[in-house]
């Protein structure tokens, strides 16, 4: 990725030939970690950090898809992308961004250009701050260097002495026995002079053990052309820390995670176990909340002050209101829960449902498209699909709302059951939808339900009972 400093920032953002041991369907770049793929991790922080900047994606393999994704994130700074018609190595990705209208346009401009690799999820703000800052008149580049207690695959910072100016950076593949035991790295990150940067990839050569073009052979040209070379010591490698195949992946979304339940924690989240949750960046917690062990919150999750989740809550993309009491087991999917709320355990929310203040969703209740009225319970072991429930509803053990029968009513397949307010449903109950019960009406137990309901009448709807005295011997084994 590259990355024009103020005040016209511009970024170009090298998401072309990576992935190769990512064992996945998608791009690299596009892989999530925590949630988030890659390549948004690093747009994010662009946003916030210098949302006036016009950034340039450079793509290649699957390039339609990466392109598509980007552009629905609908960022408020230009995008443009290039493409990298062969793979050719990271100084030879650059070249194409230079040559491009986007890159002679901050020549033209004489910006100072931020190239990133679009694989740094863990990047912070500060680093990301810290490199944008404009390079002082003479200086052709910045190197973002790290100390690196294994530095297999990095390439070597080789300086004059210990401490002295770079001399080069020597790639892996490339390096003598005795460069390879510097610790000092580099991490692929650089600010250039645009036009030092556009008139040097287009000199680079693919004298190397790999026959790539090296952007990090830039560094050598600017010694060669006694050109100022900063270099930024980065105290924190795992801010750096590159991701190459999924275990790499996994360690990347734990560092991040274990970041995010932190800032939690010291916002006044209680975590009983703060190792044991997994909990995305987006997802927004109020003061007071506690969080059992097993937890995972995914997405554009938030939940209000004083609630408790309970062990192994699961939710996603759900708002949960101040107050409530949310047990094992409970998912939700674009879905709204009120303040005061007890759900679970085992109760499972999927999409459009919407639980009013104070009500309670039991154990092994289903929801989907559904509302639920203030103060409303439906206990344990019930389905209900889209249904609209008013307030103050009582719904027994094992209700079910029969939604789906094959008709096509009005345009849909699925058809809608209304509970009016105050109304009581017994054990055992089906709603054959469309069908409504209206305000203060009385479902008796077992009653299968085609038909409204009038306001505070009692529906039976259940064949009468008949004994036959003697008879359940006939129905017993001789001799049992």
């Amino acid at each position: 990725m590259v990355l024009s400093a103020p005040p016209s920032p511009s970024i170009v953002i090298l998401a072309a030939g990576l992935g190769k041991r990512m064992f996945s369907t998608l791009p690299k770049v596009l892989v999530p970690v925590c949630g988030r793929p890659m390549l948004f991790q690093i747009l994010d922080r662009i946003a916030e950090v210098s949302p006036r900047s016009r950034v340039a994606i450079v793509v290649g393999h699957q390039k339609e898809l990466v392109i598509e994704q980007v552009r629905l994130q609908g960022y408020g700074f230009p995008v443009s992308f290039v493409e990298q018609p062969e793979q050719k190595g990271t100084g030879h990705a650059v070249k194409c961004a230079m040559e491009s209208e986007w890159g002679k346009s901050a020549v033209q401009s004489k910006e100072t250009v931020l190239v990133l690799p679009g694989d740094l999820p863990l990047m912070t703000s500060e680093l990301l701050k810290e490199m944008l800052e404009p390079l002082k008149r003479g200086t052709a580049m910045r190197i973002l260097t790290a100390n690196l207690q294994d530095p297999f695959g990095y390439g070597r910072i080789v300086r004059k002495g210990k401490k002295g100016p770079v001399l080069r950076i020597v790639e892996e593949k490339d390096a003598t026995p005795r460069e390879k035991l510097i610790q000092e790295v580099g991490v692929s990150i650089y600010s250039f002079q645009a036009a030092f940067l556009a008139s040097g990839v287009s000199q680079l050569k693919n004298q190397n053990a790999q026959k790539e073009y090296y952007l990090t052979d830039l560094v050598s040209s600017a010694v060669s052309k006694k050109r100022t070379i900063e270099t930024r010591l980065w105290e924190s490698p795992d801010d750096v820390r590159g991701v190459n195949n999924p275990y790499e992946l996994a360690l990347a979304a734990e560092i991040l995670n274990s970041r995010v339940i932190r800032q939690h924690a010291l916002n006044g989240v209680r975590f009983v176990d703060l190792r044991s949750c997994r909990i995305e960046p987006k997802v927004e917690i109020e003061r007071d909340v506690t969080i059992y062990p097993g937890v995972v919150l995914e997405g554009n999750t938030r939940i209000g002050a004083g609630t408790l989740l309970g062990p192994g809550v699961h939710l996603k993309d759900v708002v949960v209101g101040a107050k409530c009491e949310v047990k094992t087991g409970t998912v939700g999917e674009d879905s709204r829960v009120g303040d005061g709320v007890k759900l679970g355990p085992y109760a499972h929310l999927r999409p459009g449902s919407d639980v009013k203040n104070g009500a309670k969703i039991g154990n092994f209740v289903e929801l989907k498209k559904s509302v639920i009225g203030e103060n409303s319970s439906v206990a344990h072991l019930s389905y209900l699909g889209d249904a609209e429930v008013g307030a103050r509803v009582n719904i027994g053990c094992g209700f079910v709302t029969c939604n789906y029968d094959g008709r096509v009513i009005h345009g849909s397949r699925k058809h809608k059951t209304v509970i009016e307010d105050d109304v009581f449903v017994g054990s055992d109950c089906q709603a054959v939808a469309p069908v409504t019960f209206k305000r203060g009406s009385f479902i008796a137990s077992g009653s299968t339900i085609t038909e409204t309901v009038e306001e505070g009448a009692l529906a039976i709807a259940r064949s009468r009972q008949v004994n036959k005295p003697g008879y359940a011997k006939k129905l017993k084994p001789q001799g049992s």
